[in-house]
């Protein structure tokens, strides 16, 4: 995930933000016309997409992936999870390798 990671901050996709465990680092997903944005901390980035962080391409992230949140185990699209549109742009933009 790391080059993934380099590739969005190089992007200015990545910013460090506070929640209740301290500074993290965010990736924005969406800014809206009047100022409001989408962004996922890197926790539940790696938590969702985790089982492809040897290989974060677009075709894997765009893949099926199974992850588990508390105590239930989810396998799920990246369209299901509603990340596949920031993906396909990331694609457009010549994010991956």
């Amino acid at each position: 995930m790391k080059q993934l990671y380099l590739s969005l901050k190089k992007a200015g996709l990545m910013f460090k933000g506070h929640t209740e465990q301290g500074e993290v680092d965010f990736i924005l997903l969406e800014t809206y016309e009047n100022g409001t944005t989408t962004s996922v901390d890197i926790n539940t980035f790696e938590t969702l997409f985790g089982d492809i962080e040897g290989n974060p391409t677009y075709e894997a992230l765009s893949g099926s992936h199974t992850f588990k949140l508390e105590d239930t185990q989810y396998t799920m699209t990246a369209e299901e999870m509603g990340y596949q549109k920031y993906f396909d742009h990331w694609k457009e933009q010549g994010l991956f390798n």
